[in-house]
């Protein structure tokens, strides 16, 4: 039996599809911590400022490819600045 990582989102609907929900990740080679559409994989370039447009590859390190990011830790989630009553 596999036990997955637990998945986390912000509370808030996605402003760009209006339907999806956006879920924390990370960039697996410098830890780059913002959010995917989970709706349309969007990664947006600021996941405190989803109105600051979308990304492609790593603003960070510029090497890894955002459909590669992991899903984020709870702990790095609140690293970043997040409370619980923002992400569940």
């Amino acid at each position: 039996m596999q036990i997955d990582k637990p998945k986390w989102d912000l509370k808030i609907v996605c402003p760009h599809c209006e339907q999806g929900f956006p879920t924390f990740v990370s960039c697996p080679n410098c830890s780059y911590l913002t959010v995917q559409c989970n709706e349309t994989g969007d990664t947006f370039l600021n996941p405190n400022n989803l109105m600051a447009g979308f990304v492609d590859i790593c603003p960070n390190c510029n090497k890894i490819d955002t459909n590669k990011f992991i899903i984020a830790d709870s702990e790095d989630i609140l690293k970043a600045g997040f409370t619980k009553d923002e992400y569940e």
